[in-house]
């Protein structure tokens, strides 16, 4: 009986990774296909293009299979069982001595690979999602010349900002500041390694070097500070800076949670996201077995339909 045990273990694990692998390919596509309608709203803003749109997709891709796990392993636990249990396959194996507990069992052992497959795909998810989220605010910014690979540029007038990355959790890094004359001749120049935002229109600019210049180009000024109050030169309704929480990794939200700690609701959505993504591998186990015995009811009203919505419902 042990071998038969385990041809079946290998049948069941068999037939559920296919399933995993249909309603896992089924989501994303569907999920996808929203949030390119989603993003072609924007199509059109500044230099944002058709190819960018799709390209944020992309790069979220990854990150989605990572949030939508739990469902799908509850969708693709109740598809393969229900599947074998309309063609009697399920029923043969009962009679063979498979007993309903055994079957959850596999559910979960196939969860939790499941699991370790999407722990990998967390590695790349939010660096990738973080990239589709700054390709986004580069190519959808409406003031200043921005340009991929050298950070953020954005013009006021006759000042000229650069900030080259903004994917450290505690704030923005690399600030450069360039104002010039009427006739395109540089007044001064600031740089600055980080800043910390203390408002939207206050910033605390860490480790500053300032230079002024002469009409003949000689610097008049320069020096050195460690902190600086710098007020931001752009109009406030551009978000420079405002990453969302899905496009950190498990690090970062910690980081930004103990940056943050002396703020009464600053964290509130980095703590939710942290808790979320570590309940994640148990959720998606829980989901899988929490669809077995649905699988197996006979006395569901609208038979297997009636089934899968229920799964549905409750994913």
């Amino acid at each position: 009986q042990a071998p038969g045990m385990t041809r079946a273990f290998r049948y069941l694990a068999r037939e559920l990774a296919k399933s995993y692998v249909v309603i896992g390919l089924a989501m994303l596509v569907m999920f996808d296909l929203l949030a390119f309608l989603a993003e072609s709203q924007d199509i059109g803003d500044a230099d944002y293009t058709i190819l960018d749109a799709m390209l944020v997709v992309l790069y979220g891709t990854p990150a989605l299979l990572v949030d939508l796990s739990p469902f799908i392993a509850l969708l693709a636990t109740l598809n393969a069982y229900d599947r074998l249990n309309a063609t009697s396959e399920l029923i043969a194996l009962r009679g063979a001595g498979v007993s309903g507990m055994r079957l959850g069992r596999v559910a979960g052992y196939v969860a939790a690979v499941f699991m370790l497959v999407v722990a990998g795909v967390e590695l790349v998810a939010r660096p990738m999602r973080l990239e589709a989220s700054l390709l986004r605010m580069h190519e959808t910014a409406p003031a200043g010349n921005l340009l991929r690979g050298s950070g953020f540029w954005i013009r006021t007038g006759e000042t000229y900002v650069n900030v080259a990355g903004l994917e450290d959790a505690s704030g923005p890094s690399g600030i450069r500041v360039f104002g010039f004359s009427g006739d395109s001749r540089l007044e001064s120049y600031l740089r600055a390694t980080s800043a910390e935002i203390v408002s939207a229109m206050d910033w605390e600019l860490q480790n500053v070097w300032h230079k002024q210049y002469t009409v003949e180009g000689a610097p008049t000024l320069s020096e050195t500070l460690p902190t600086m109050h710098w007020r931001p030169t752009w109009d406030r309704s551009i978000k420079l800076y405002d990453l969302p929480v899905g496009s950190f990794t498990i690090t970062e939200l910690r980081r930004r949670m103990e940056h943050r700690s002396n703020e009464t609701v600053g964290a509130q959505a980095e703590k939710i996201e942290l808790w979320r993504r570590l309940t994640l591998p148990l959720s998606s186990i829980a989901f899988a077995l929490l669809a077995a015995p649905f699988a197996l009811l006979w006395n569901i009203r609208g038979g297997r339909s009636g089934r899968l919505a229920i799964g549905a419902a409750l994913a």
